[in-house]
């Protein structure tokens, strides 16, 4: 199913009732699997993720921090602590696999994320003139590295180099940074039209 996955795009619609997030291989515009969840992008409720044919087969659950099978059995955590001398801290830990570190990679990134001049370019207006990549590895895997292009909406691109690593954990890991790192109008439309007391 979707551990078979080595590159794909994940794009997301956010609505007032919904937020979706689709990932689709080699350009195809069907996407091969859907994290969804009823309720806009600040709710609480995990996302289901399907895939197969009319992507009807369930997958798992993931939420900001962890990734579960169809049967709840737990697959790992995300984490990211902030620090304000150098580069965010990302940490994946996938149940047998291990902890993988997290780190900005290329100039921009590094620039943005690792630099004295980090501060600088905190801004979310940053998000459309410069990318982020994140590259997640450990001396016992290579990993997997993660990319938000720039540009106004939020898009990603991932490529796992390790066949190890659970796709379910590393969409959680998208998750977690499009709600709490990348920047898109559109949450702020939704924003301005829920209610923000509904799960």
């Amino acid at each position: 199913m979707i551990d078979s996955l080595r590159t794909f795009t994940v794009s997301v619609e956010y609505a007032r009732a919904h937020t979706t997030f689709l990932i689709r291989t080699d350009g195809q515009r069907e996407p091969v699997a859907r994290m969804h969840r009823e309720v806009h992008y600040e709710g609480l409720r995990p996302y289901t993720v399907t895939a197969g044919p009319g992507l009807a087969e369930s997958a798992g659950r993931v939420d900001e921090w962890k990734a579960w099978l169809p049967d709840r059995t737990l697959l790992g955590t995300v984490e990211r602590s902030r620090r304000t001398n150098g580069a965010d801290r990302w940490t994946f830990t996938q149940l047998g696999l291990g902890e993988l570190a997290g780190a900005p990679a290329g100039a921009g990134s590094r620039l943005r994320h690792a630099s004295p001049l980090r501060m600088a370019f905190d801004a979310a207006q940053v998000n459309h003139v410069l990318s982020h990549r994140l590259r997640f590895r450990s001396d016992g895997s290579d990993g997997f590295e993660l990319a938000r292009p720039a540009g106004i909406r939020s898009a990603y691109e991932v490529t796992v180099h390790d066949p190890r690593v659970s796709r379910l954990l590393v969409l959680s890991c998208v998750v977690h940074f499009n709600r709490y790192v990348a920047s898109d109008p559109r949450k702020n439309l939704v924003d301005l039209v829920s209610n923000p007391l509904k799960e």
